[in-house]
């Protein structure tokens, strides 16, 4: 009884518009978008939006993973959909916290994103030529004229770090700095090396870092919340990412993909071992589409009931918040 009590309070809320700050949703699939699809988001009860993946290249320009042929930041200028900005601007309005997910290269990818952040902070680039971009994190630099694009462009609050690749902590920590300067903060989105996102941590000024999302799928598929909380020995909370059903284009599992049920069982585990568990986050907004295009509720019923995008993500909120 209790518990169709605690799913009753957050449908109620959920109409209700409310949002709760600690569950995060991340976007891949949102650029441009349509204005649909941001409704939904608007309303969704998650509080936290995370913008991705987006990449650096060599000249400095950004690329959304959306859109590989024509950039969204060129020579320190916003050049991308002004629709878009419009779209990020109604979740700004609704209240939610905005965050821009820096994605790396996966092992033998081209270098992009981190490679270069390291080059222009901390490395010796002898040898290497880098034309039209201005090395360092000081105002007038590449790296801050794309931040400050994020910032005051796209109205981000704080850069999403997932470098899989590279690992040099110090060109982490020079970036927290310059953000910390510019009123941002800093977030992590680890799967493996908890060393490296210790030295983080430890080099960050305090308050900057004020999120950290703990892959739990595909490579991450192992991790758990409370072993991560003693290796990074942080009052930080640290939240959970779940694959949903949808990934890859698939109904099924693939890549550790859970079904709402199984991301609440989930979710009551790791809060057993781990009391501090105060959210929950959900990989990504083009695999939820995916679910409802591939009819996965009639053709495969056993990864879940949800007919619409507005259900699935009312599904999944639940599924994160009611061990909360």
């Amino acid at each position: 009884m209790k518990c169709f009590y605690n799913v009753l309070i957050l449908l109620l809320l959920s109409f209700a518009g409310y949002s709760n700050d600690r569950l995060t949703l991340f976007g891949r699939g949102m650029y441009p978008g349509d204005d649909s699809t941001y409704a939904s988001l608007r309303s969704s009860g998650f509080g936290t939006v995370v913008l991705s993946s987006f990449y650096i290249r060599a000249n400095g320009d950004v690329f959304s993973g959306d859109d590989n042929k024509m950039p969204i930041i060129h020579e320190g200028k916003y050049v991308g959909n002004k629709d878009w900005l419009k779209r990020v601007a109604v979740l700004k309005k609704a209240g939610k916290r905005i965050e821009i997910l820096l994605e790396g290269r996966w092992f033998n990818q081209a270098p992009n994103t981190y490679d270069f952040i390291l080059d222009w902070t901390v490395a010796d680039s002898a040898g290497k030529s880098y034309p039209g971009v201005r090395t360092g994190t000081a105002p007038g630099s590449t790296l801050y004229g794309i931040a400050k694009v994020f910032r005051d462009e796209i109205g981000a609050n704080a850069l999403c770090i997932d470098d899989e690749s590279v690992y040099n902590s110090a060109s982490i920590v020079n970036i927290g700095q310059m953000l910390g300067k510019m009123g941002m903060h800093m977030s992590l989105c680890p799967y493996t090396r908890p060393v490296y996102w210790k030295e983080i941590l430890n080099g960050s000024e305090k308050g900057l870092i004020d999120a950290i999302y703990l892959q739990c799928y595909d490579g991450g598929a192992r991790n758990v919340p409370a072993r991560w909380d003693s290796s990074l020995a942080t009052t930080l909370p640290i939240d959970p990412i779940f694959l949903c059903r949808g990934s890859y284009d698939t109904c099924g599992a693939s890549h550790n993909g859970k079904t709402p049920q199984e991301i609440k069982g989930e979710m009551d585990r790791f809060k057993k071992g781990y009391p501090g568990l105060s959210g929950g986050a959900i990989w990504q907004v083009a695999d939820l589409k995916n679910y409802i295009r591939l009819n996965c509720a009639v053709k495969y019923p056993a990864s879940g009931d949800a007919r619409s995008l507005n259900q699935y993500l009312q599904e999944l909120q639940q599924a994160l918040s009611v061990s909360l």
